[in-house]
């Protein structure tokens, strides 16, 4: 009897444990939406709302790839992102520009309903 309550009680620990790891991994979700958000927020602030592109060989609009760059460009306006070019150095640079092109690809879906409706209001 005595080992089935150290089993369960070893297994409810484990049950605790996992949450708290949930929660660790929520947080850390969650910071890179909070700096796209704290990005729109200051881009509002300042009227800008200009969608990001990507650098390289091919410029190209995250998160609008399929759709006409030129019209959104003229919709819109665009600001290049700083660190995405299409030439790595290293492995490291690569996860970056991963990491920084997901960051342009939220901001410009959140940012490209707002423009349509800047530019619709004036």
């Amino acid at each position: 009897m005595k080992k089935y309550i150290v089993a369960s009680v070893c297994a409810l620990a484990a049950c605790g444990n996992n949450d708290v790891t949930k929660s660790q991994q929520e947080q850390e979700m969650q910071k890179p939406l909070n700096k796209v958000m704290e990005a729109v927020d200051m881009a509002k602030s300042q009227s800008d709302y200009r969608l990001y592109m990507a650098l390289g060989r091919k410029l190209t609009i995250p998160g609008f790839e399929n759709e006409n760059f030129e019209t959104i460009k003229s919709q819109c306006g665009l600001k290049p992102m700083k660190g995405t070019g299409d030439v790595f150095k290293s492995t490291d640079a690569k996860k970056e520009r991963r990491l920084k092109y997901q960051f342009a690809k939220q901001f410009n879906e959140i940012m490209y309903p707002l423009c349509l409706k800047n530019n619709n209001g004036n």
